[in-house]
């Protein structure tokens, strides 16, 4: 015998775990659905964020960025090759 459950043999034993099992996926769903409008929401003013950066400064990120990742695999080739 269950703490939750006085007969396993009740009816209203496997509706209630379907119940809840049916509960569980919603909320399954739910938390993944707000994840996803999170991270977009995240995503969109990151964007807003860099633009403005990038329109105000003379800077770009994404320029400076590039030019690391080409030192970088141009140093790291160089090491291999000396």
């Amino acid at each position: 015998m269950g703490r939750i459950f006085k007969t396993p043999g009740d009816d209203s034993t496997e509706a209630t775990l379907r119940a809840m099992h049916i509960t569980n996926e919603l909320d399954n769903y739910y938390e993944r659905g707000v994840g996803w409008i999170r991270t977009i929401i995240a995503i969109i003013i990151t964007m807003l964020v860099v633009s403005a950066y990038e329109f105000h400064s003379d800077n770009s990120i994404w320029e400076n960025t590039a030019d690391w990742f080409i030192e970088k695999l141009t140093n790291w080739v160089s090491g291999l090759v000396d």
